[in-house]
């Protein structure tokens, strides 16, 4: 008999996916320490606004769009009813 757990096999990645180390690593900040609200206009929120802005320009580049062209949302559900 061994101790060992089963290996896991997620199959449903349209609901959901496991986050990169690295990405878990670069929001740590935003969950802890500095999470304003990017829309507000305290200091806390200037500093969300600006990495919110940074990530956009970021993701714009790795996809070849414009910043303005790039929009987050908070999920799927959201995603499909904007667009």
């Amino acid at each position: 008999m061994t101790d060992r757990k089963p290996r896991l096999v997620y199959m449903d990645h349209a609901a959901t996916t496991p986050t990169r180390p690295e990405v878990v690593e670069a929001m740590l900040p935003y969950f802890t320490e500095r999470f304003g609200n990017p829309s507000s206009l305290y200091a806390v929120a200037r500093e969300a606004k600006e990495a919110v802005e940074e990530a956009r320009g970021r993701v714009a580049a790795a996809i070849g769009a414009k910043p303005e062209e790039v929009f987050f949302t908070s999920g799927g559900t959201e995603a499909d009813n904007w667009a």
